[in-house]
């Protein structure tokens, strides 16, 4: 169905088309606009207040702009955008009542005071800003324990009412990136829905494209580090794709005029009567997507196209590129042909009819909540696709960094039998279950009471077994074999001992470092803590890397450049996705500019001890701390980003940390107390990065490890490093999905990994 809304061009400029065209969106209604005089409206529809509505059938409707857009969504009763029932009904039709009242009729008030008079009278704003306050007080009320204004997704009202506190923050009634605690869960709304791809899609076509701007790193120029030979360039001798990608075409002007492929996923298909189309494609490339128009008369596949099922349906499309009459886009493709190469089948719930309604990743906004219910789909997202596209460029900067300095990449181990933490919280691996999930005769082999024989020996055989003990005196660095009755024998297991997925490859990728001297990991890691946090999860990846020769301060001035190359990187090759995350309201506002803070500033390095007393006065002065800080404790994440937001206002290096709260390998300093550790803390994260200089001296070492509860013979080959040509070494760890967090200004650790883990998830 294709209905056209006539009015005058400022009228369709205005907010109440603006709602319309919303609204038509959402209920996937084709939609077009004609421009008229304000007599050809009145020939058109005598009731028409500035807008007026054409259906399919010929037939003109006029009114006000919320009963048109009603009239548009009763076109699409299955979107339930008027309301799933008559009580949500009745409900959205009272908050649409209750935009117009409090919000629309001041503020067109206040427009026409402004239009007569040059400037508004101060007391007619200050009396329109109270009642405003006042009304939006009883919205952030209204949404204080739910996310929508009626049921569970998107109605009219939202849209009603979106509007209108765009129209109130352009004209400074109110401010969308206040902290006024009275319009948090307003703000919240507000900037989830301004921002989301629905509203993206129309005012990006037919409203002023929002600006944007290229970043620029605000760093000193550096002499760049290569100590490898060139790499030879990737040329195309056989692979080539059979397409463009549509970021290089959205780059290249060099294209305008010329026939491009180009294929991807249909972000949204609006159609314009029977013989017109609109395809937004992207194929994941960049972050924006490219307009694709069909024409019945010219497009080979048109018909297919229309019956694709709309946003999530694949297409390969020829066409010729040429530049976009319509404002926020520089391009568009005037497509040849269209190859359908997937429908969407959410038509119904057994998936065999074409149809959206069902599916999962529809043109609405989604909770990062429900997007991890479908973590299969959500690279669809424009959230999720970005954190994918910062995390690759963050995985390729490593690699870069690290190789640029001399560094080899080593493969560490994923399953091993040492615990680097000491902390036991290992996922086990073993084979003793067998291959049946479902198998009810499982039988763990358990070491047996061992029965002692009374026989007595001959002084003989006394004699000969005195003579073998002697010869094997020798204690053996291994560890020995303890059979405890009924506990389970992992002697029958398949590593003839109780494997366990790795906690880190630090310890490992040691033994290379004493013999290649600068060497890195990087690679998944797993940990059996039951945390359900926003910062944890099961399996994660960790960068650790090693330097020979090296003491504390060379690691912290590693791990310094480290990751100011990082965020350097970011800004540079990431500016899109930054721009992108910097206005989402999952991001983090003056994300960028945190970011260039970490650049423009020498990290602030102080003692453990120093930073404690630092902790005690805040907490004496009246800084409410979950944690009394004291000398000793582990530092918490309050007392960590309070250093480095509060404090020095930049990333801070903490030293010397007390030996008993840091790991058996750590190098003992000179006062016994303390350890040669290092860990960097962040702003928004806290630590993100933990190092020292390991412990080279082999019977401090050893006697760290009887410290700490652990027995030497459990990592002999550790200790064994100690023994033949030790040297001073150092090295750091940093948490990968931390690093993505610190640079996307996402909150939650579970939306930066393609498949996150935890306690009770392990889905797909």
């Amino acid at each position: 169905m294709t209905v056209v809304l006539v009015g005058t061009k400022d009228e369709l400029m205005g907010s109440g088309a603006l709602k319309i065209f919303l609204v038509a969106n959402l209920s996937s209604i084709s939609i077009t606009e004609r421009i008229v005089t304000a007599e050809e409206l009145l020939g058109v529809t005598p009731l028409a207040q500035g807008l007026a509505l054409t259906l399919s059938n010929g037939s003109s409707l006029g009114g006000t702009s919320s009963y048109l857009m009603k009239t548009i969504a009763a076109l699409a009763p299955a979107s339930d955008i008027l309301g799933n029932g008559d009580h949500e009904a009745a409900q959205v039709d009272s908050w649409v009542t209750y935009g117009i009242t409090n919000f629309d009729v001041p503020i067109a008030a206040l427009k026409a005071a402004i239009q007569a008079g040059g400037n508004a009278d101060d007391s007619l704003v200050a009396s329109i800003k109270k009642d405003i306050h006042y009304s939006m007080s009883v919205l952030n009320c209204h949404l204080l324990p739910q996310t929508y204004m009626v049921g569970d997704q998107i109605t009219v009202a939202d849209i009603s009412l979106l509007v209108a506190l765009r129209d109130a923050a352009l004209t400074n009634l109110w401010d969308p990136s206040s902290n006024d605690e009275k319009t948090t869960h307003v703000r919240k709304w507000y900037n989830a829905l301004i921002t989301s791809d629905f509203f993206h899609q129309v005012t990006s076509t037919s409203r002023s494209p929002p600006t944007s701007g290229s970043m620029t790193s605000s760093s000193d120029n550096t002499q760049d580090v290569s100590l490898h030979g060139v790499a030879p360039t990737v040329k195309n001798k056989l692979y080539k794709r059979n397409r463009i990608r549509i970021k290089e075409v959205l780059q290249d002007a060099s294209y305008v005029g010329k026939t491009v492929t180009v294929a991807g996923w249909t972000r949204t298909l609006r159609k314009a009567g029977a013989q017109l189309l609109f395809l937004e494609i992207n194929d994941g490339s960049c972050g924006a997507s490219i307009q694709c128009t069909c024409e019945a008369s010219s497009t080979e596949g048109f018909e297919d196209a229309k019956k694709c099922g709309g946003t999530g349906s694949s297409f390969q499309l020829t066409g010729v590129l040429v530049e976009s009459p319509s404002e926020g886009q520089a391009f568009e493709l005037k497509v040849t042909r269209a190859k359908l190469l997937g429908a969407v089948y959410g038509g119904d719930v057994q998936g065999d009819t074409v149809g959206g309604m069902l599916y999962p990743m529809s043109k609405k906004a989604h909770t990062l909540e429900h997007m991890r219910e479908h973590a299969h789909l959500r690279p669809r997202a424009g959230l999720h696709a970005a954190a994918m596209r910062v995390r690759h460029a963050m995985a390729y900067a490593t690699h870069k960094f690290f190789h640029d300095h001399g560094f080899l990449y080593i493969h560490t181990p994923i399953i091993t039998c040492a615990d680097c933490e000491g902390a036991g919280e290992q996922f086990a691996v073993t084979t003793m279950l067998g291959n049946d999930p479902n198998s009810t005769d499982v039988v763990l082999p358990i070491f047996e009471e061992v029965e002692e024989n009374e026989k007595k020996l001959s002084k003989k055989e006394q004699k000969r077994l005195a003579k073998m003990a002697a010869k094997e005196k020798v204690e053996s660095i291994k560890p020995e074999e303890v059979k405890i009755p009924g506990a389970i024998d992992y002697t029958k297991d398949f590593f003839g001992r109780r494997g366990n997925l790795t906690v880190s490859g630090q310890l490992n990728v040691e033994t290379h470092a004493c013999a290649l001297s600068d060497v890195y990991t990087f690679g998944p890691t797993f940990r059996a803590e039951n945390s359900h946090t926003s910062r944890h999860l099961s399996e994660f990846w960790m960068i650790e890397p090693e330097i020979a020769f090296a003491d504390l301060q060379d690691d912290i001035n590693l791990a310094e450049d480290y990751l100011k190359y990082c965020v350097e990187y970011a800004l540079e090759m990431c500016a899109e996705d930054l721009e992108f995350f910097e206005n989402s309201p999952f991001g983090e506002t003056g994300l960028r500019e945190r970011l260039r803070n970490v650049l423009d500033n020498p990290f602030k390095r102080l003692t453990y001890t120093e930073a404690i007393s630092i902790l005690e006065k805040a907490y004496a002065d009246g800084v409410g701390f979950e944690v009394k800080p004291e000398w000793g404790i582990d530092l918490p994440s309050e007392h960590e980003r309070y250093l480095c937001e509060k404090v020095f206002k930049k990333p801070v290096v903490l030293t010397n940390y007390p030996k008993d709260i840091k790991a058996f390998y750590m190098k003992l300093d000179d006062d016994g107390k303390t350890v040669a550790a290092a860990d960097i803390l962040v702003p928004k994260i806290g630590e993100i990065i933990g190092g020292s200089q390991r412990e080279h001296r082999k019977e401090i070492l050893v006697q760290r490890c009887v410290e700490m509860g652990l027995d030497p013979k459990a990592i002999w080959w550790y200790i064994d490093l100690r023994k033949y040509g030790t040297v001073p070494h150092a090295g750091f760890g940093l948490g990968f999905e931390r690093l993505i967090l610190f640079i996307t200004g996402l909150d939650n650790i579970r939306d930066v990994i393609p498949f996150p883990r935890w306690a009770g998830n392990a889905e797909f």
